[in-house]
């Protein structure tokens, strides 16, 4: 608030330092008051604000729980990691099972014959290269008519839609052996499989290229297979299965065989249920809820020692969420009579300080014995997260009520402002209404004291008036 100031000149009176106490005494009750409030207010915003992170933290965790392949996750084993590792999904049936593989799935190769270098020149034209259905042209001329440009160019082939062709070429170059000597042109395809075969055909040109030519039982190919395309065979308890891949997902229902190598007797694959993630997903949830407790109980609580409360003592919202909470945790799930149907039943017990306890070896013993009861206790409609998530969702949703107390709170802290500012302005006019009083105050001492030493001059000046050199 800007202050006018003025010095008192006429009587000697302190305007400005007596304005200011003035205004000073009219503010402090006032701005006092709004500053108790307000602190009040900013305390109550900051609890709920801890709050809804304790909160925020059991909803996450509740989540987290309610994964819907928690509790119907399996396992899959290999009896030799060497030849095949193995997964499973929720659809997979436990058991053991035999397994034999009898050949890998494999991807063609081909390679060309000798040449001196891979700066030979093979020819010109244009060649067709395909395979798994998918064509691309490439035009061989002066530029990359050598075996290197050739390499480069098939390496480059992309089919009509713009995506690879599959096909890479390489250059291996043999000191002779049983192959003469020279640079090979080999030609391997992406795609393990029996029917994904590589096929090359040359046009036009000088009719080198007809050394690269190669269709599966042609007679006039100029490159030789090193290497067959081939299915991977593998047989689960005596039924074979033939894929294109050695990642295997259709032989057994919900499991997947990586193949490795092919074996010389039956290796047993093993499917188990997978229940490790429920404690520590449960545990999660246990000390979410704990610490939220403890958040409670500091903002809500009174400390006898230091004879405080926490700065929402009293506030409804914290007696409710802790009541509902609790109804929660100890309701009932609709399933099957004599079934475990509360969370207590699978080791989730509450303790005299009101925090939840997880029995472990209870819930492994249910987990063991049936992990569809302990699935129906925490799922489903009126399981353990279902009445977690919709108390939280309460609270914690877009409309839920610490939103609406946190709104008002903040509709308070704004009014708190806008006193301020009123609170300004009617000073600031207040003052200028004191100043303007006490200078003409001061105006009229200084007048007043004027014509008193006026007043006195002309006496002093009387005939026979009174001085202090007469007796």
């Amino acid at each position: 608030m800007p202050t006018l100031t003025s010095g008192g000149i006429g009587s000697g009176i302190d305007v400005a330092g007596l304005v200011n106490s003035l205004i000073n005494a009219e503010r402090a009750p006032t701005e006092g008051r709004l500053a108790v409030k307000e602190a009040g207010l900013q305390a109550r915003l900051s609890g709920f604000g801890l709050i809804k992170g304790a909160l925020d933290k059991l909803q996450s965790a509740v989540t987290t729980l309610g994964a819907s392949d928690l509790l119907s996750t399996n396992k899959a084993s290999s009896g030799d990691d060497k030849l095949f590792t193995a997964s499973a999904d929720g659809t997979a049936v436990a058991g053991a099972y035999s397994v034999e593989i009898t050949t890998l799935a494999a991807a063609q190769k081909l390679a060309s014959g000798a040449f001196a270098a891979s700066t030979t020149v093979v020819g010109t034209g244009s060649l067709t290269l395909a395979l798994a259905g998918k064509t691309a042209t490439l035009t061989i001329d002066d530029s990359n008519k050598s075996l290197a440009g050739i390499r480069d160019a098939i390496n480059a082939a992309r089919t009509e839609d713009g995506t690879p062709l599959g096909i890479t070429a390489t250059l291996v170059t043999s000191t002779g052996g049983v192959e003469p000597a020279g640079t090979y042109l080999v030609l391997t395809s992406s795609t393990t499989g029996a029917s994904n075969t590589i096929t090359v055909t040359q046009a036009g040109g000088d009719g080198g290229l007809a050394a690269l030519q190669y269709e599966t039982g042609g007679l006039a190919n100029g490159l030789t297979e090193k290497q067959a395309a081939a299915d991977s065979v593998v047989k689960v308890d005596g039924f074979t299965y033939t894929s294109a891949s050695n990642t295997v997902s259709g032989v057994l229902a919900g499991v997947t065989l990586n193949l490795k190598a092919t074996t010389t007797a039956p290796v047993t694959l093993t499917v188990t249920s997978d229940v490790s993630g429920v404690q520590p997903k449960l545990q999660a949830v246990v000390d979410a809820y704990n610490a939220l407790v403890d958040v409670l109980k500091q903002q809500g609580g009174y400390n006898s020692a230091v004879k405080s409360g926490g700065p929402l003592l009293g506030d409804s919202v914290l007696r409710n969420v802790s009541g509902q909470l609790r109804l929660a945790l100890t309701g009932r799930a609709e399933i099957e009579t004599g079934a475990p149907a509360l969370a207590r039943d699978i080791g989730i017990g509450i303790d005299a300080s009101g925090k939840l306890k997880l029995d472990a070896a209870t819930l492994k013993t249910q987990l063991a014995q049936d992990r569809t009861a302990v699935e129906g206790v925490l799922g489903g409609d009126t399981g353990l997260i279902k009445r977690l998530s919709n108390v939280l969702e309460g609270y914690l949703g877009s409309t839920g009520v610490l939103k609406a107390r946190t709104d008002s709170i903040g509709r308070q802290l704004v009014d708190i402002t806008d006193q301020r500012g009123a609170l300004s302005l009617r000073l600031e006019a207040l003052e200028k209404r004191y100043l303007a009083q006490f200078n003409a105050l001061d105006g009229l001492l200084s007048k007043i004291q004027a014509t008193g030493s006026f007043l006195s001059q002309q006496l002093a000046n009387l005939p026979g008036a009174f001085s202090g050199d007469k007796r």
